[in-house]
């Protein structure tokens, strides 16, 4: 019974052992599965961080963020130009009179009353004798025009009909000649005409003319040339310019056009006021009936002509005395000598260089007040419309300094510029003055046009657009690499680096978009004031232009469906 019992003991140890070798395994099976799944979490853990931190950068395959910072913005047109002195006097001289010496150099500062140069006294005494001379004879010449007047009435040279008036009461003569050409238009022959374009008349046939007010006449085809009738009706009642329908034999409607005198006779004038007009428009009139009555025509145009010279050599005189009694040339204002003029020959020149000169006077120096310079640039033909004298300008001269020069807008020319098939304007900007520029310096402008102070302000690459709206995310979901949160927003000015909000979004929100490759994530709002491209155009609106006409545009990265990017790809 005993061994019996040993080897049911010895049995069962055995089936122990086993047990404890199968636990061992179990839990040494579970720890391996646990380390594991412990690196793969680890590994997975590492990867997010990475992308995290890959796409939390600032390059081309990231997401930054930028917090609505307040802000001054501004729209601007920029050029560049070269200096120039500005308030430059000429101090002219008669042609006559010859300088002796200068007493000055280019360059020198003058005080008003200085004198510039001395003259020659035989010079000076030849050309007053001249002056007066020239006086004494215009003198008779105006006594004897002082009885010229032009006559009271203005009367038809011809009979005919009046078809036209352009004179009005209490309007000068020259005012509506200026206007029209004429003051009146008779018609001679008896006939209003009109032109129509048609290859279904001949010369001869007879047609219907319905006026603007539905009057109807009956018409003749004086001719047909190359497509072209001229029909003829009567010219009592027909309203001159009056647009007409021809009509013809059967009723079909052969053209339109607009009705002209056909034989004109056109009456005129050139001096005094219109007191009252004597006729009616389609009223017949006779050969010197009168048409007009005039006012002011005490003095002929040939007598005030007289008076205007007289005036001119009167004050070339007084510049003659001015010269003899000083003993020369004086400053006419404080400043600089900018230029003088070598007056030895018949013209002027600019020490030894051609300068051009009246028939009357010669330049003998140049003077600029020092006060303030200019510099002209070119404006795009799309730009000039947006400029305007008195805008504020920066002028910056990189010989000096890169600090900018404030200016103003002061002058605008109309002229246009045309240079393989570009059109542009001149804009010019005066600025102050320093000790330190000089003129044809290079100088950089930038015209502000528009701008906006404590401006709600984001990048421009953290605004998305469609046809119809614009949009920002204000939330990212780093593990996904997904844009979220999107915010319809409404957009003002808008340059180069950013664009205002002017709805949607408050001062310290935050908004995510995507990195472009020259992408910095920090938003610096220092320097934003100017916003000029590099070419000299202006700063585009972005969302509306200047107008407020939707522009349109598309999302970054090519995206026009308004989705939400995913930067996990």
């Amino acid at each position: 019974m005993a061994k019996k019992n040993s080897s049911d003991d010895l049995t069962q140890m055995h089936r122990n052992a086993r047990k404890r070798k199968r636990r061992r395994n179990i839990i040494l099976a579970v720890c391996i599965c646990a380390a594991a799944i412990a690196i793969i979490v680890a590994a997975v853990i590492i990867l997010q961080k990475k992308v995290s931190s890959t796409y939390s950068s600032s390059d081309s395959s990231g997401v930054s963020s930028a917090e609505v910072t307040s802000g001054s913005i501004s729209e601007s047109i920029s050029g560049s130009g070269t200096l120039a002195s500005e308030d430059v006097e000429s101090i002219t001289i008669p042609s006559s009179v010859e300088i002796d010496t200068f007493y000055v150099e280019e360059g020198d500062t003058v005080e008003e009353g200085d004198l510039i140069a001395t003259v020659t006294n035989s010079s000076i005494l030849s050309a007053m004798s001249s002056v007066q001379s020239e006086l004494d004879t215009l003198d008779g010449e105006i006594e004897a025009a002082a009885d010229d007047e032009v006559s009271e009435t203005i009367t038809a040279g011809t009979a005919g009909r009046v078809k036209k008036i352009y004179a009005e009461e209490d309007t000068s003569v020259v005012t509506t000649m200026y206007s029209y050409g004429s003051l009146i238009l008779l018609s001679l022959d008896g006939y209003m005409a009109v032109d129509i374009e048609t290859d279904s008349l001949s010369a001869g046939d007879s047609v219907t003319v319905t006026t603007g007010d539905s009057d109807e006449y009956t018409g003749t085809v004086e001719s047909v040339s190359d497509g072209t009738a001229v029909i003829l009706i009567t010219d009592n009642g027909p309203e001159y310019g009056d647009t007409v329908t021809v009509t013809d034999s059967s009723g079909t409607q052969a053209g339109t056009g607009t009705l002209y005198i056909h034989s004109e006779y056109a009456v005129t004038g050139y001096a005094g006021t219109v007191e009252s007009i004597s006729v009616s428009e389609n009223e017949s009139v006779s050969s010197g009936d009168t048409l007009i009555t005039l006012t002011d025509t005490e003095t002929s145009a040939n007598y005030d002509a007289l008076l205007k010279e007289r005036e001119t050599l009167e004050e070339t005189l007084e510049a003659l005395i001015k010269i003899y009694k000083e003993g020369g040339v004086c400053a006419t204002q404080a400043g600089v000598v900018e230029t003088l003029y070598d007056t030895s020959s018949s013209s002027s020149s600019v020490m030894g260089d051609t300068s051009t000169s009246s028939s009357s006077e010669t330049t003998v120096a140049d003077i600029s007040a020092e006060t303030t310079m200019t510099v002209t640039i070119s404006v795009d033909e799309s730009d000039i419309l947006y400029i305007s004298e008195g805008l504020e300008a920066e002028v910056t001269i990189s010989s000096i300094s890169d600090d900018a020069f404030s200016g103003t807008v002061s002058e605008i020319s109309t002229t246009a510029s045309s240079d393989s098939g570009v059109t542009t304007y001149s804009a010019t900007v005066t600025i102050d003055k320093t000790d330190s520029m000089l003129s044809g310096m290079s100088a950089s402008v930038v015209i502000i046009i528009e701008g906006v102070d404590n401006a709600l302000l984001i990048p421009v690459d953290a605004l998305y657009q469609t046809s119809s709206t614009s949009y920002v995310y204000t939330e990212y979901d780093e593990e996904t690499g997904e844009l979220s949160g999107m915010v319809e927003v409404v957009t003002g000015l808008s340059n180069s680096s950013y664009v205002e909000i002017t709805s949607g979004l408050s001062e310290g929100d935050t908004v995510y978009y995507a990195a472009s490759d020259s992408e910095d994530s920090s938003f610096d709002i220092s320097g934003m004031m100017g916003g000029s491209s590099d070419f000299g155009g202006r700063s585009d609106f972005s969302g509306s232009d200047s107008t407020g006409t939707d522009t349109g545009g598309s999302m970054p990265g090519g995206d026009t469906t308004g989705g939400m990017p995913t930067m996990g790809n």
